[in-house]
């Protein structure tokens, strides 16, 4: 979750203390918002995430992050589409949060609300060993995790500790829910490596900024990206598997696991690397493309040059 809704990062910056209230409200709205949900089906629950996420949203400095980035991505659309599509982002934002509450009830009731589509290369590849599962935060993406449950996985998900420390430990307990490992971004590759060498598998979501990663291209413009997950499967020989989660309906939801991204047969392993990563973006791009106003993007994808 971004740092601050209620206010741009500069000004709680600025004025630390300013930060600290923001952040202390912040959390308190969160968890009323977070009680409500729970005590909803999950039809409700992403019904009313959505009006009141989508509601606040578009008023806050996370709107115009999500407005440039779609601007830099569909460079062809106007303003009133963008605007329509950023009060779509934040509607799919407060149902992301709805499912994260509910994604165990979710779970109870599969049979009814999920679909799992696994490709046979994707299967073939998870039978020879461990595999880097690569996602993207488009439409129900936490939902994709419980592939784990279904095929009885061993996943270790790498996360980003919640900026707002009053939310860190809620935050965390529900992403236990996932039936999956959690590893903090700041814990290195080793532990990586580690499930990978054991023929266990990680999983990332690899949509957003890396100040230290490579430029490679997102929608026709380079981007700063993380090539770790093609590097640690060349590394260790793993697959690196996208996977996407859509939505179907109230509280339905499909889960695809897609095709190994081929290794390139000659070059360097940074070009390699650069190369199955640019792979990725591809499947990134077409489903972000098909539901842009199911992207959360609300930090700037893109270097500064790009502004508007």
């Amino acid at each position: 979750m971004p740092e601050y809704y209620l206010v741009p990062k500069r000004a709680a910056r600025a004025w630390p203390w300013l930060g600290r209230c923001v952040q202390w409200l912040e959390a308190r709205i969160f968890n009323t918002v977070f009680w409500l949900l729970d005590r909803l089906s999950p039809e409700r629950a992403s019904a009313w995430g959505a009006a009141l996420f989508g509601w606040l949203g578009p008023y806050g400095d996370k709107a115009r992050k999500a407005d440039i980035n779609l601007s830099i991505a569909f460079p062809d659309r106007d303003q009133a589409w963008r605007d329509e599509k950023v009060r779509g982002i934040f509607r799919s934002l407060g149902k992301s949060a709805a499912e994260l509450i509910k994604l165990g009830q979710i779970w109870e009731e599969r049979d009814r609300r999920i679909e799992f589509i696994v490709d046979p290369a994707a299967r073939a590849a998870l039978d020879a060993g461990g595999a880097v599962f690569v996602s993207a935060h488009v439409g129900p993406w936490q939902v994709t995790n419980l592939i784990v449950l279904d095929m009885g996985l061993e996943v270790s998900v790498i996360y980003a500790p919640e900026s707002n420390a009053a939310l860190r430990e809620q935050m965390f307990k529900l992403r236990e829910s996932f039936g999956v490992k959690l590893v903090p971004t700041d814990a290195g590759v080793r532990p990586l490596l580690k499930e990978l060498h054991a023929g266990r598998s990680i999983g990332m979501a690899m949509d957003t900024r890396l100040d230290t990663g490579a430029l490679v291209p997102f929608f026709g413009r380079d981007a700063l990206s993380n090539t770790s997950a093609a590097r640690l499967a060349l590394k260790t020989g793993s697959a690196v598997l996208p996977i996407r989660g859509e939505r179907l309906g109230k509280a339905r939801y499909r889960v695809t696991l897609y095709a190994p991204i081929p290794v390139p047969d000659s070059g360097s392993t940074d070009e390699k690397a650069i190369a199955m990563t640019e792979a990725v973006h591809h499947h990134f791009e077409t489903w972000i493309s098909e539901q842009p106003d199911q992207w959360i993007c609300l930090k700037r994808r893109w270097p500064k040059a790009h502004k508007l």
